[in-house]
C-alpha cells in the first residue's frame, strides 16, 4: 500500500509540474425564468452555448497563477464577467442563470490562487522568431519555475495553408525529466526520478471558407499518431530494528495512440477577413496501452522471516473506443489555431524546494514542434 501511494505521490507532483490544461465546468439549474433564453459562455475567443437545465464542460490552456476574465452574455446587452486565477491538480465549476436581479455567474468549487501567491515576471514579449521568457516564484513556498518559448520558422508554412489551405504536415517531440525526494526523518527517506519522451505526427487536410455574402461552409480532416515512453524509478529505506528493508520500484509505461478528427464550420462572414459561426469536431482515438512495474526488497541482515523479493506486473490494454465531439460557436481563426497551434520550441523548469514538509521536487522539459508541406 505504502508503495502505490508514493508513486501515486510522485505522478501527482510531476504532472503538477508540467500540467496546463484546465477543467472548467459550468452547471445551469433548471429554472423557469430565463428558461428560453441561451446564456453564451465566452472563454479565449471561443463562445459556448448553456441552455436551461444542462451543463457544459470545457478543457482549456490557462496559465496557473494567472488571471483569466470569463465572459457570459445574453442577447446584446445583458452580460456578466467572472476572474479566475487557476492553480495546479483544480477543476472548476461555475453556476450561470437567471435571477431576480438578471443574470449571473459565480464559482462554486475549485479553489483558486491568491493574489499573492506567485508573483510572475515577464522578462520579454512574444515576436516571432524570438525567445519569449517568463519567471514564476511562489512567495510562501519559493517555489520556481521558469519558462522560454519561441515561435518556429516553420510557422510560416502554416500561415501560407492557412490562406491556402491543403495538406500540412505537424510533428512534435518533447522530453521530460524530474526528481524528487521526500524526508520522513532518519527512518525514511524516498529518492524517485525518472523522464519520457513523447513524439506526435499528424496530417490536416483544410478547405477554407470562400468570402461570399450569405452561409459558407468549412471543413478540416486531421489524422495521425502519437507514442510516449515514460519511465519512472524510486526507492525508500524502512528501518526496523535490527534490519533495514530497502525498497526499489520501477514503472515503465508505453502508451501508443490513434488520432483522427474531422471539424465542419457553418457560419457567415462578418467582413472579407472575419469569419464566425458554429463548428463542429467528431473526434475517434484508439490506443494501446503496455505497462510494467517491478518491486525489489532487501533485508539486512538476512533473515528468512524477511526474505528477499522481486516481482514484476506486466499487462496491455487496448481502447478501441476513445469517440468524442465538440460543439462550439467561434471564429475561423480560433477554432483552426486549436486544431493547428503555432510550431514552437520551448524550454521549462520547475523546483519546489524542502522547505517545511514540501518535498524536493525538480522538473525540466524541452519541446519542439514544425510543420511541413
Amino acid at each position: 500500500m505504502k508503495t502505490i501511494f508514493v508513486f501515486a505521490l510522485l505522478l501527482i507532483l510531476f504532472n503538477a509540474g508540467a500540467q496546463e490544461m484546465v477543467t472548467l465546468k459550468f452547471v445551469r439549474p433548471a429554472k423557469f425564468q430565463g428558461s428560453a433564453a441561451k446564456i453564451k459562455i465566452q472563454l479565449l475567443g471561443n463562445e459556448y452555448v448553456v441552455k436551461n437545465g444542462s451543463d457544459i464542460s470545457v478543457n482549456v490552456p490557462l496559465e496557473y497563477y494567472k488571471t483569466t476574465r470569463i465572459d457570459c452574455r445574453y442577447g446584446l446587452g445583458q452580460s456578466k464577467s467572472i476572474y479566475l486565477r487557476p492553480k495546479p491538480g483544480q477543476v472548476y465549476q461555475f453556476e450561470v442563470g437567471f435571477e431576480f436581479k438578471g443574470m449571473y455567474i459565480r464559482l462554486i468549487s475549485g479553489e483558486e490562487a491568491a493574489a499573492n501567491e506567485i508573483a510572475t515576471s515577464p522578462d520579454s514579449v512574444l515576436v516571432e522568431g524570438k525567445w519569449q521568457k517568463r519567471i514564476a516564484i511562489g512567495k510562501d513556498n519559493l517555489a520556481l519555475g521558469f519558462t522560454a518559448e519561441k515561435v518556429d520558422e516553420s510557422e510560416a508554412i502554416r500561415q501560407e495553408w492557412l490562406a491556402r489551405g491543403g495538406k500540412i504536415k505537424n510533428e512534435s517531440v518533447t522530453f521530460i525529466g524530474s526528481y524528487f525526494r521526500l524526508d520522513f526523518g532518519d527512518e525514511t527517506n524516498i529518492n524517485g526520478y525518472g523522464g519520457g519522451i513523447s513524439a506526435t505526427q499528424s496530417w490536416l487536410n483544410l478547405k477554407i471558407p470562400e468570402y461570399k455574402e450569405g452561409i459558407s461552409t468549412w471543413s478540416t480532416l486531421n489524422y495521425g499518431w502519437g507514442l510516449d515512453m515514460l519511465i519512472y524509478t524510486f526507492n525508500f529505506d524502512i528501518s526496523v530494528p535490527p534490519y533495514t528493508i530497502e525498497t526499489n520500484v520501477l514503472s515503465i509505461s508505453y502508451p501508443i495512440y490513434g488520432n483522427i478528427g474531422y471539424t465542419f464550420g457553418i457560419g457567415k462572414f462578418m467582413d472579407k477577413a472575419n469569419w464566425k459561426g458554429v463548428a463542429l469536431t467528431v473526434k475517434y482515438r484508439p490506443s494501446i496501452m503496455l505497462n510494467m512495474m517491478s518491486v525489489r526488497t532487501k533485508t539486512t541482515p538476512t533473515n528468512s522471516l524477511m526474505p528477499n523479493t522481486a516481482t514484476t506486473d506486466t499487462e496491455a490494454q487496448f481502447n478501441a473506443g476513445g469517440f468524442g465531439f465538440d460543439f462550439e460557436f467561434s471564429s475561423f481563426s480560433a477554432t483552426i489555431n486549436k486544431l493547428a497551434p503555432k510550431p514552437k520550441t520551448k524550454f521549462s523548469f520547475f523546483m519546489l524546494p524542502p522547505i517545511g514538509d514540501n518535498p524536493l521536487f525538480i522538473s525540466i522539459g524541452v519541446g519542439i514542434s514544425w510543420y511541413s508541406r
